[in-house]
């Protein structure tokens, strides 16, 4: 199966342009046998073939296999961290320059950048601060920016927000709730592809240099090539000080375990170190 699976693999990579060959072969494999067996097809050799007559099922495999799915505060111990570290050390630092720029990697449908920005909008209005704030939020998939942009979600994605929140940052609406303009204008949506070798950061922000980016749950499903060449970038897009939140089951490559230190023994954040400066 494994033979077939990456040839299937070099099949989307070619037919999309988009570098599918550097997911993880075993997720590849569960996904495609998923395909398989929906479709109750003998085996991954007649789904190739399937794949290469049917011009709508490589959109099709393409996102089963970059998994979708989030929701607002997801891991709510992470954000409530996460809000220590701007009251603590983040917002001291960046009065004096007078803004704050993060970046939301494989964004999906926005659900974690709108997180983001209600803590940082709350923190801001706690502490009587005013820098200007800029969160990238960005994805390879089109689908998913226009649902960002929309800013409408269903009921379901809003179970991690509280009634306080959901009051000063969404209206209802039919059966779900959109977010207020003051977030979305917050937030720049963008297209960026996390595994594009001639970028390491959306081009909207011109130079990186992020005081917070959060990637988590995509790097886990990327080989271990693949995994290090993002982390690479992700690490140069950071600012010295800026913070960096993975998700719970990544961890940081052995060759920036002195460049980036954990903040809490809990939670999945770390602190780019000022003698880290790439």
């Amino acid at each position: 199966m494994g033979e077939t699976v990456a040839e299937i693999l070099r099949f989307l990579s070619d037919y999309f342009g988009e570098d599918f060959k550097s997911y993880s072969l075993s997720l590849a494999e569960k996904r495609v046998a998923e395909r398989v067996a929906q479709l109750r097809l003998p085996d991954p050799a007649q789904y190739y073939q399937l794949l290469q007559s049917d011009q709508g099922e490589p959109a099709y495999l393409s996102r089963m296999l970059r998994i979708r799915f989030s929701s607002f505060f997801r891991d709510p111990l992470q954000f409530e961290l996460l809000r220590s570290q701007i009251t603590s050390s983040l917002l001291p630092v960046l009065s004096q320059v007078g803004f704050l720029r993060a970046w939301s990697a494989a964004c999906a449908g926005g659900e974690e950048a709108c997180s983001l920005a209600i803590i940082i909008d709350e923190t801001l209005q706690l502490l009587d601060a005013h820098p200007k704030v800029q969160i990238f939020a960005t994805d390879v998939a089109e689908d998913a920016l226009a649902e960002g942009r929309a800013g409408y979600y269903g009921r379901g994605s809003l179970a991690g927000v509280n009634l306080k929140q959901l009051d000063t940052y969404f209206t209802a609406e039919g059966n779900g709730y959109r977010v207020a303009p003051k977030l979305l204008s917050m937030i720049s949506y963008c297209r960026h592809d996390l595994l594009d070798p001639h970028t390491f950061a959306p081009p909207e922000s011109l130079f990186g240099g992020f005081d917070l980016i959060s990637c988590r749950n995509f790097l886990m499903y990327l080989d271990p090539q693949a995994y290090l060449r993002v982390f690479d970038n992700l690490f140069r897009a950071l600012n010295p000080g800026g913070v960096l939140l993975l998700g719970k089951a990544e961890s940081v490559p052995e060759r920036y375990h002195q460049h980036l230190v954990r903040i809490y023994e809990c939670g999945n954040l770390y602190r780019k170190q000022q003698a880290g400066r790439c």
